[in-house]
């Protein structure tokens, strides 16, 4: 019999989440990390051997004594449990040593969504028009960019894939394409449109099939070029470096702030592109001072003198 490793089936179970289950290529190179990541600490074992189980709580172990959050170690426990139950399902393995395994327990404020604050945002918008401290060629993308994460709550991945096309000058719209390559539109404001129409003005040329944001060649820009761009603005407003600023937490930010204004939980599902209104209602949570309201207006103890 072959005494087939982990690593000889990591294609396979990557292909059948794309193809058969419809996963985002962010969502592949994740699975793709935390495997890899596994191999690399504890070795890449056989996967019908009895010490697979040790292993894997050794893996785990040493997460924990790098000192990996609860959220991040749980993230990693998805992935192979994701993993062993696609070769139990195939029957590359017997038993699935991920059947104990727990996830750990992460408190509800170590759960919640990280987002700035109004004034936070203020301040990058209002640097980021500095000339004094952004005056490269870059500068009008750096704009752009937050402009676009702030406004549609796009992923990354999504916002690297808006093309010209994809916006709707005159209504105020922008499709984007989500997880699994799902399609949604969400809804701009009027000042963003315009940001967008000037900044296609200092284009040399374009089309309608080109990629709204660019690099200084005219290219389609990836995650990782963005991700470097936010970091860069961080650093130039002055945040200091404990503060999380990453193009996630722009998402978290305007879906906050949404909330926060009142907007309904199934209206921001939308926006988002959630499946699940489980996923949004974690947005709730992040909104007692709305959570307040709301109870001081209906509870009867606030209104009856008893």
């Amino acid at each position: 019999m072959v005494d087939y490793k982990i690593s000889d089936f990591i294609d396979d179970y990557l292909i059948a989440k794309e193809i058969e289950e419809g996963c985002a290529s962010s969502t592949i190179k994740a699975y793709r990390y935390d495997l890899q990541k596994f191999i690399n600490i504890v070795g890449d074992l056989e996967v019908n051997s009895p010490f697979v189980r040790q292993k894997i709580r050794l893996f785990l172990k040493k997460l924990k004594e790098k000192n990996y959050t609860k959220k991040a170690v749980a993230r990693k426990i998805a992935s192979l449990r994701s993993f062993f139950k696609f070769l139990t399902l195939n029957e590359f393995v017997e038993k699935n040593p991920m059947s104990t395994i727990k996830t750990p327990k992460v408190k509800l404020e170590e759960s919640l969504p990280k987002f700035l604050s109004l004034p936070d945002i203020e301040v990058i918008f209002n640097k980021l028009k500095d000339r004094k401290l952004f005056n490269t060629r870059k500068s009008e993308r750096y704009y752009l960019v937050v402009r676009l994460f702030y406004s549609t709550m796009a992923r990354v991945s999504e916002l690297c894939n808006i093309k010209i096309r994809d916006v709707d000058f005159e209504r105020g719209y922008i499709r984007l394409r989500g997880k699994g390559n799902k399609e949604r539109i969400v809804p701009v404001d009027r000042k963003t449109i315009e940001i967008i129409e000037e900044s296609l003005k200092n284009r040399i040329y374009y089309n309608s099939e080109d990629y709204l944001i660019v690099n200084t060649r005219n290219e389609k820009l990836n995650p990782r070029v963005v991700q470097a761009d936010i970091k860069t603005i961080k650093e130039k407003c002055g945040f200091q470096a404990s503060k999380i600023i990453t193009p996630h937490v722009f998402r978290h930010t305007g879906a906050t702030h949404l909330r926060r204004s009142g907007m309904d939980i199934s209206e921001l599902q939308d926006i988002l592109g959630h499946s699940s209104p489980n996923t949004t209602r974690i947005y709730a949570k992040n909104d007692i001072t709305k959570l307040k309201q709301s109870y001081s207006q209906m509870h009867p103890l606030n209104n009856k003198s008893f």
